[in-house]
């Protein structure tokens, strides 16, 4: 009798806990993250997504403009449009610092270190700021230009952010975007992406997260931007995941209020002990000091999350009574981040 009161008991408490963490809001994580917005070739969008790293590079020619006296003296050089990229409506209000932007070019006649660039940033087409910077090398091969930018901008659901780039110079050059290592675009912190409490449960790891600006995740799973690692270098199987649209969700934030939509992403056959989350949108050093071989050594992923595992009633594969796909959580797991620092200069 004293065992089924027990189980009785259980029974109620299960049935109270799950009513009220349906009504209550759910935790949730809303950090700072540098996130790159890449050019894109199609449709010159401005955006999160990263291609495969063994996609190739898109590449534009940008002609220098001047006058060519009888041939033998350029002078009167003028600038040249190369082009405006813009991203999609974002999903939710946030407030963002566009703190540099990253062009990989070369010049294609020789070298020069005079050129200038004139960056615009637009919000809904109407440009809120201008900044002239020079060249930062000479153009004598491939290489990459960080020019340092300072603009603050806040954002309301369905605005679109853009930036147009205007080049002066005397020789012709030619621009590579849109690769996984020719990442030219702007670096923007803000609160993009919002976390929930992650799930593992015997073999199977859950993560659902809400993004101001989403991608494709199969996309960053195929190419390791997103990964499941444990003790041991355990590194749980990509392509044992199923990704499905998650929750909906008004969520309080500093600006007033976000209506999200969340992704779901789940892991099956997780057999490792001490399970992290790794993320990114790019590659990184997954093995942080052991045997990385993807070229990016000593770079982490822009998040970590400490997953913990959480316990049935009768055990950790266990539901209640033994009912199979009923698990009572003894507590909910706690997401422990270590944000990737980023530059602000």
């Amino acid at each position: 009798m004293r065992q089924i009161t027990v189980f009785i008991t259980l029974a109620i408490a299960a049935v109270f806990l799950l009513s009220f963490n349906a009504s209550a809001e759910p935790e949730y994580e809303n950090p700072d993250l540098q996130l790159k917005f890449n050019w894109k070739e199609e449709g010159d969008m401005l955006s999160p997504q990263t291609k495969l790293p063994s996609d190739p590079e898109a590449s534009k020619t940008v002609n220098a403009q001047y006058s060519n006296n009888f041939g033998l003296v350029r002078s009167d050089r003028q600038p040249v449009n190369v082009g405006t990229w813009t991203s999609d409506p974002v999903e939710f209000g946030l407030a963002i610092s566009i703190n540099s932007f990253d062009i990989w070019w070369e010049d294609t006649e020789g070298s020069d270190d005079s050129c200038e660039w004139t960056i615009k940033i637009l919000v809904n087409d109407q440009e809120v700021s201008e900044d002239v910077s020079e060249c930062q090398h000479d153009g004598d091969g491939v290489a990459k230009a960080t020019h340092n930018l300072a603009t603050d901008v806040t954002l309301n659901t369905g605005d679109t952010l853009g930036m147009n780039l205007v080049y002066e110079g005397w020789d012709d050059i030619k621009i590579y975007y849109d690769n996984s290592t020719y990442d030219t675009g702007l670096n923007i912190v803000g609160k993009h992406n919002f976390f929930f409490a992650p799930s593992w449960v015997g073999s199977t790891v859950s993560i659902e997260f809400a993004e101001a600006w989403p991608v494709n995740w199969k996309t960053n799973l195929d190419g390791g931007y997103i990964m499941l690692m444990g003790d041991e270098m355990y590194m749980a199987d990509n392509t044992k995941t199923s990704i499905s649209e998650g929750n909906e969700y008004t969520l309080s934030t500093a600006n007033g209020s976000a209506e999200v939509t969340s992704v779901i992403i789940q892991w099956t056959e997780v057999s490792g002990n001490g399970i992290r989350l790794m993320m990114d949108y790019n590659s990184f050093d997954h093995a942080m000091g052991g045997n990385n071989t993807n070229g990016t050594a000593g770079t982490p992923p822009l998040l970590t999350v400490n997953l913990q595992k959480t316990t049935g009633a009768l055990g950790d594969e266990g539901g209640l009574l033994g009912l199979p796909g009923f698990e009572i959580m003894i507590a909910i797991p706690a997401i422990a981040f270590v944000a990737r620092r980023y530059r602000t200069n």
